[in-house]
């Protein structure tokens, strides 16, 4: 039961199930937490929504095309789903398209729990959808079985009978087109908007009153006034074929997002650039290139790509990031501090303390081990600020910098902040920004996880309170203990630097209308002191 007596997220079927299952297992812990008055302050600047406290969001349509759908991952909006949930954010999402694209057999099945709330993957979403498909202004193209938005909200002039979306009218609007108008369409090959100026295809598709996003827009408008509409930025792409030349493709996505950033203020609406994160900052030959790793076939996002899009969605809305099920802690709170740190530094050679900052040389590492008699059976808990080198100044360094390796004797692994990515094991990268200034906190967490309360154990990294990595596997060691080394940066500077025996995830500035806590399983065998 939740702090206002009502059971959290369990619906039907999956209701009695779920909750049978969970008495032999560990609970799910739901603990009262204060709502924090946040306004969409990522919109209020873009997009011009109004300052409010976001409330549930009732009726949930996602509005779309590949990217949307889900073509070789689940797509954004099973990341996306998972932050509702771990904020207590309730909804029920609605439309005319259940699944995915099932390209290599990615898609997630209706039905799927995390924490007690089953994804029912319905959306209004199709691959290769155009938004003149959408908007009602072609028909005839076999997608969406030549429906669009007049059809599912029930307002076409020839179409009397019940909104194919049911009743009543969703509440919330999510809106990615004009990826397939402008790589496929805007070309020397011709297409809706005959020709390929980019400027003809972003005023068929953002005019006022009869580009096609207007018309989707003023259509929800129509039948739902007080309609909360986010609309994304279109992703940058690592690679793609189609049509376009590959060397204007990032450039069309740039002048297309800008237009559509004046568009949505225009129109009064909440803007989520999804972008930030994705674009591979150090690609100097082909600036506003995404990171490869983040595509499965070079255009549509994967996994890690959904994750970043997700976390960007949210903050546009004010929400709070992921907490994967852990408690909240602001590292100042850790039960280990950056005192014991700070005293080991002050004897290092290489390593510099100053202003409660270590500056590290080149080639130097400082190591410390977990204090006696800590219990680390659920997992742990590292938290810093980094700056590493200069960014462009000189050229982006991509495989040096600052190295943190941390573990409890069983499972470790190795995250190195470089100039330009935070990287994983030495392979896969979580981010891509300029590292070089003090930026928000990184957090590194493992927990052993709870398969019963669908989350599954691994290292979880944060930067900000924004997930950018999730589940991610140990590197095979045995380490068991905190270090950071220099390996080679001529600059590295760690701030605030903090641990804890304990898994949790950062202190939330977005909105939570209830902490939901997940009770960690314990690991059969004796745990890492």
């Amino acid at each position: 039961m939740n702090a206002r007596g009502k059971k959290f997220f369990l619906e039907g079927e999956f209701e009695k199930e779920y909750s049978a299952h969970m008495k032999t297992c560990q609970t799910i812990l739901i603990a009262a937490c204060a709502v924090f008055g946040t306004c969409f302050c990522g919109a209020a600047g873009k997009g011009g929504a109004s300052k409010k406290e976001l409330p549930d969001l009732g009726r949930v349509m996602f509005i779309g095309d590949s990217i949307t759908h889900g073509y070789g991952s689940p797509s954004y909006r099973w990341a996306l789903h998972k932050i509702w949930v771990d904020n207590g954010i309730e909804f029920d999402t609605v439309g005319i398209e259940t699944g995915n694209n099932n390209k290599g057999g990615t898609s997630i099945e209706p039905g799927t729990m995390y924490i007690g709330k089953q994804f029912n993957n319905k959306h209004a979403a199709m691959s290769s959808q155009r938004a003149y498909e959408t908007s009602g202004r072609t028909h005839g193209s076999g997608r969406l079985n030549d429906t669009d938005i007049l059809d599912w909200l029930g307002v076409d002039k020839t179409y009397n009978g019940p909104r194919k979306v049911g009743e009543p009218a969703p509440d919330t609007y999510f809106i990615l087109l004009g990826t397939n108008d402008t790589l496929s369409d805007c070309s020397d090959k011709g297409g809706i908007g005959k020709g390929s100026n980019i400027s003809e295809t972003s005023k068929a598709l953002l005019d006022k009153k009869k580009g096609d996003m207007s018309v989707i827009v003023d259509t929800i408008r129509k039948v739902n006034k007080k309609a909360r509409i986010i609309v994304l930025t279109i992703p940058t792409w690592g690679n793609t074929k189609n049509n376009t030349n590959p060397a204007d493709y990032a450039a069309i996505v740039n002048n297309y997002d800008k237009q559509l950033s004046k568009w949505a203020k225009s129109k009064k609406l909440i803007l989520a650039d999804v972008n930030k994160g994705l674009i591979d900052v150090a690609n100097q030959e082909k600036p506003g290139k995404g990171v490869p790793s983040f595509y499965g076939d070079g255009l549509h996002p994967n996994p890690q790509g959904d994750l970043l899009m997700a976390g960007r969605v949210a903050q546009a809305m004010g929400v709070a990031g992921r907490s994967a099920g852990l408690p909240r802690k602001a590292s100042a709170k850790f039960d280990m501090t950056a005192a014991s740190m700070f005293e080991a530094a002050s004897a290092k050679e290489g390593v510099e303390l100053k202003d409660d900052a270590l500056t590290f040389q080149e080639n130097t590492k400082l190591e410390m081990a977990w204090p006696q008699n800590t219990d680390l059976a659920k997992g742990f808990t590292v938290s810093f600020v980094a700056s590493v080198g200069n960014g462009q100044a000189d050229g982006w360094t991509t495989d040096k910098g600052l190295v943190v390796q941390l573990g409890n004797g069983t499972a470790s692994g190795e995250l190195l902040v470089s100039e330009s990515y935070i990287t994983w094991n030495g392979g896969k990268i979580l981010y891509s920004d300029d590292m070089s200034k003090d930026k928000e906190a990184i957090r590194v967490t493992y927990m052993v996880g709870n398969p019963d309360a669908d989350i599954p154990g691994g290292f979880y990294v944060w930067l900000g309170e924004m997930l950018v990595g999730e589940a991610l596997s140990s590197d095979g060691k045995k380490t068991n203990g905190i270090s950071f080394s220099n390996t080679g940066s001529a600059k590295v500077k760690v701030l605030h630097a903090a641990a804890d025996g304990a898994p949790s995830a950062p202190a939330p500035k977005g909105y939570v209308k209830e902490e939901v806590v997940i009770e960690q399983a314990v690991p059969s065998g004796s745990a890492s002191k």
